[in-house]
Formats: C-alpha cells, structure tokens, sequence
C-alpha cells in the first residue's frame, strides 16, 4: 500500500531567525513544504525558496483564518502543521517516517504529538508547559482551526479518531526576556480586540485577582518551581501577560463605550496638545508619524499655542494646526480623541466638556487626570526615555482601538523611525529673504554658513557668550559663515562682543519662527543648547550640535535632538559662572565633521 502524500504547512512573517531550522528538520519527511507569507520584510521568503518549499502571500487576518487558508492551498493527502519557531526532533520526525510506511489505520483521522519548549536556552518540562499535546497531522479536509486569535487549536470533523506519534515539536519559542515581552505584547493585543465577554471581568480587581492566580497556577501548581530560576522567571511573565490582557479588553471597552455614545464606531481624528516651548511640541511631532503609520487615513491635528504653530504647520504628519490662543470658533467635539502631550489642566476640563469622547493622558497629574479617561502611569522624570518616546506610549495608551490597531505595535528602539515622523518641511529661504531687512545678503551662494543659536531663555544650561564667541572665531577661520540668532534682547548682549566681519551676521530680532525655519533650512550647520532652534534644525535634517547638562531634568537622555545629522555633548562640569564647561575645539570639530569640513587647529 502507498504511503499518503504528505504536506508540511507553515504561516510566517518577519521568520529569518527561525525559518531555517524549522525548514531543515522536515527534510526527508514530507513531500511538500508550503509556506505562507504575510508581507515579510525580512529574508523569510528568500530562506523558503533556497530549501525548495512553495512560498504563496496572503494578508494576514488572524492566526485561524491564515492557518485554514494556509491548508487548502496544500497538495496533500495528509497535513502537517508547524510553526515557524518550530522543528521536529529526531525521535518525532522518526515516527512520522513510520507512520508513513505502516498500513494507516482508516479511522484514525488525525495524530497527537508532544510539544517541548525552549525559554532563554532552557528547555521547560513543568509548569503547564509540558507535555503541551499538540493535534499538528491530519487527513485533508478532516479537520479545521478553531478557537479564539490568537490561541488557536486545531479541531476534527464528525467522528474521526486521534492517534498519538511519539517524539516532541520543539518550540523555539523566546531567546529572551525581551521576545517574551514582545509577544506578550502581540498576542495581548489580539486577544483584547477578539474578546467578547463580560466586561466586569477586565475591572482592575478581577484584573489583579487574575493575574495573581496565574502567578499561582504556573509557579506552584503546575510544579513551575521544579525548572528553577526559568520556572519562576515564565511564572512572573505569564502573570504580567494576564494582566496586560485585561488592561486593554478595559481600555478598548472603555473606548468603544464613549465612542458609541456619540454615535461613533471607530477613531477618524485626533488631537494631539501640547501647549508648552517651542522645543517641547518639536519632540512631541513623531506622536503624529506613529498614529498614522498605523492607519494613514486618520486625520492628526495639532494644538498649541500661537508662538508655537509655525513648527506644528512645519510638521509633515500633521493635517491641521489648532491655535489654543484664538480658538473661541473651534468645534471640539468634531474629534475622536484627544492625546495631551503636556498635562494642561484648563486645555483638558475644556475639551471634556465640548464632549471629546476619549481624552488620554497622564494619571501623575492632579487635579489634571480627573478629565481623562485613558490613563497612562509612566514617569517622565525616571524613566531615562526621551520626550517623543514618552509622547508616543501616551498613544500607545489606547492602542488597540477601533480604527487604529495593528497586533504587536510598540515604539521602534531604532530612532530612525522617530526621524521621519517628526520630521518638519519649511519655505525655500529665496521665497522668504526678502521679507526681512537685510536677509537677500545673509546666504551666499558656494559658500558655508553655521548658525550659532547663544540664547535659551534660562529653560537650559548653556554655554557663556563668550565661548560662543571663541565658537565662531574657529569656524570663521574655517571658511563658515556665521550667523546669530535669537530675541532682540539677546542681540543687545550679542552686539557688544561681535567684532566687525563680513562673515558674521547678526540676525537677532529680525525674525519670525516661519522666517527662521526657512533659514535654517538654507544653512549647514547649528550650534544651540536644548531650545527650539535645536530641535527645528534636527527636524530638519540640518547638521546639528546640541549642549547639555549631563543630570536631569535638561538632560540629552530626555531631550537630546532627533534627526539623522543631530548630534550632541554633555557635562557635569559648570565653569565659575555657572555656565556649561564643554570644550569650543570639541564641538566645533564635531559640527564641522556632520558638515564634511575640516576641524580646525
């Protein structure tokens, strides 16, 4: 009697780590190797062809639903499923070869196997995660995939007997603490978007009581204990898992329930706020980039105050910019969701009464946090996280959410992303130098020009005028052109150390947050402690150098600029004034290096 025909399946994405292995250890066992792509952009695909499986796409729409597409398209007789993060052990693949070549018994319609589990390196044999019984071998078209995204479990038809093949699928499943923390994140995300329960059961009580029992059941009832250190390691995550389950089933409830009291169904347009410095609502920007990079089609609009806007405006993810100083004639409750970036107490009773139904915001606040209903815990004063790190998992604080969801969404660590949210377009400085006394001279064709930014209204340490000074000194001797920024009143301290040069131009007063945009743009370099010209030149993409303070709350960990050519220096060292003591060769070095010039001597 032939041996049936047999035919491994697999979904995948973003699987090069895996797939290899996984791919290897069904070689000699199957006839057929199908593997499901879901968009990768990684070498999955590549990985599959060069060991000979049939690659086909199909977009993604749940763990069940990919995994029943995944077996029609399969030629087999027989199925067999595995996971990417998957691979027969010897003793399983052994046993599948002789099942293969013994007269199957016409009953059994599917096979059972065990399934062990590999955790930072160890392999788990207790606290529920072992055997783990898997039904992964089946007749075509005698079972299907059930249960609920993303735990799902393969079930039979009719009356079809399970049989039992001995060895293990070994499940590669978490390399470290941070692949744990990642799933937890995806499949929580899943699992809140599936759930149609109670919604009591996701109150913070059951919550905790939930959680708790979980810790329980993994570490001490199902003998958790026994795996050591790892044992106990997997019970403190499971429980974490449990409560960020119905941390988000609340929050998403919570969503939906304002939502549908407007008469709404999902979330269509945001506002983000942040009402604060120039320099705070230019780190605030990538909010904007990461809403939209999970569903483009929302409208992002910004408010802030007027002295401000023009960065908002600047902002190439950003739709409309709201003026908090002249909005009387604003319609509040046209939006979805609020986000406050900055915990604004008026900003925030204000769009709760005009009936903005979901408002997320900061619950470290008082009495601020009374008019939000999405709160987020995170301390900005301890976390060592940036500013736009921290505005960002403000949003994250309503994902998911009808409208805006995407499984296993998390801030990129690669700021590269951030870069491109935030990132700001300004006016061609030749359509804007006319309007200002003066400015068809500043920039000059073929040569180089350094803006040197000595102001900070006392919002960040900085150096003393005086090595600002000795600054453009050494980039004049460079060959630079150096232009000086700031308020008229800056200029008048300015002007009594500037020595006359044609090279150095005093800008100072001269102008308008638009007008100095564009300039920046038209320039190579700047040099600024953390104030808003810093970070508009980082948004930029402007060479950019920034002075700081080494200790909070100024600190470049929380404040340092984002852009691809930014870059910044720090100390805990004060000069006798009380100025920042950060060498002038060093810097100036390193701005004239991003701008590929020669350091000075």
């Amino acid at each position: 009697m032939p041996s049936p025909s047999l035919s491994a399946v697999i979904i995948a994405y973003n699987e090069e780590r895996n797939l290899a292995r996984c791919l290897d250890s069904l070689a000699g066992v199957v006839d057929e190797v199908l593997v499901v792509d879901s968009g990768s952009t990684d070498r999955t695909v590549a990985l599959a062809k060069e060991r000979g499986a049939r690659v086909l796409t199909h977009a993604f729409e749940g763990h069940i639903q990919q995994k029943n597409w995944a077996a029609e398209q399969a030629t087999g007789s027989w199925l067999l499923s595995l996971d990417a993060d998957e691979a027969l052990s010897p003793e399983l693949a052994a046993s599948i070869g002789a099942w293969r070549a013994s007269s199957a018994v016409k009953s059994v319609h599917g096979y059972r196997m065990n399934r062990l589990t590999s955790y930072c390196g160890q392999w788990v044999r207790h606290g529920g995660w072992y055997p783990d019984t898997k039904l992964r071998l089946w007749k075509a078209g005698q079972a299907q995939w059930a249960g609920q995204n993303p735990h799902d479990r393969l079930e039979l038809n009719g009356a079809g007997e399970a049989g039992f093949l001995e060895g293990d699928i070994l499940h590669y499943s978490y390399h470290s603490i941070q692949d744990h923390r990642r799933q937890i994140g995806y499949f929580s995300d899943i699992a809140a978007m599936a759930y149609d329960g109670r919604k009591w059961m996701a109150s913070p009580a059951i919550r905790f009581l939930k959680s708790g029992f979980q810790w329980y059941k993994n570490a001490i009832l199902r003998g958790g204990w026994r795996d050591g250190i790892t044992g106990w390691t997997i019970a403190r995550w499971s429980a974490f898992a449990t409560a960020e389950k119905y941390r988000k089933i609340r929050n998403r409830t919570r969503i939906e329930r304002a939502l549908h009291q407007k008469g709404r169904e999902e979330v269509q347009r945001i506002l983000v706020c942040r009402t604060d410095a120039i320099g705070d609502v230019a780190v605030a920007l990538p909010m904007a980039g990461l809403l939209k990079s999970v569903n483009p089609g929302l409208q992002v609009d910004f408010l802030t105050r007027s002295y401000a806007a023009p960065i908002a405006r600047a902002a190439v993810n950003v739709d409309h910019v709201v003026v908090w100083d002249d909005c009387d004639e604003v319609d509040w409750s046209v939006y979805d969701v609020a986000i406050f970036a900055f915990p604004d107490t008026t900003v925030a009773r204000q769009l709760e009464q005009a009936g903005v139904p979901v408002r997320v915001g900061t619950r470290r606040r008082w009495p601020f946090a009374r008019f939000v209903n999405i709160h987020n815990s995170a301390s900005r004063k301890t976390s060592g996280r940036h500013e736009a790190w921290h505005g960002m998992d403000l949003a994250l604080s309503m994902h998911p959410a009808p409208g805006w969801f995407r499984p296993g969404l998390r801030i990129p660590e690669d700021v590269t992303a951030w870069h491109a949210w935030g990132k700001l377009s300004a006016n061609p400085w030749s359509t804007v130098a006319g309007e200002v006394e003066g400015g068809t001279e500043w920039i000059v064709p073929g040569r180089r020009h350094i803006i040197l930014h000595a102001g900070s209204n006392n919002s960040a340490a900085n150096w003393s005028l005086e090595r600002y000074v000795a600054c453009m000194e050494s980039l004049l001797e460079a060959g630079c052109r150096v232009l000086w920024t700031g308020t008229a009143a800056e200029g008048k301290s300015l002007r009594k150390e500037l020595m006359s040069h044609p090279d150095a131009v005093d800008t100072t007063g001269r102008l308008s947050l638009t007008q100095l945009l564009s300039l920046i743009a038209a320039c190579d370099g700047l040099i600024a402690s953390s104030t808003g010209p810093l970070h508009m030149a980082a948004g930029l993409g402007v060479s950019c150098t920034g002075l700081y303070a080494a200790e909070a709350p100024m600190w470049p960990e929380r404040w340092h600029p984002l852009g691809a050519r930014a870059r910044w220096e720090s100390t805990s060292k004060r000069t006798p004034s009380g100025h920042l003591d950060l060498d002038v060769k060093t810097v100036t070095n390193e701005l004239l290096d991003l701008c590929g010039l020669p350091a000075t001597k």
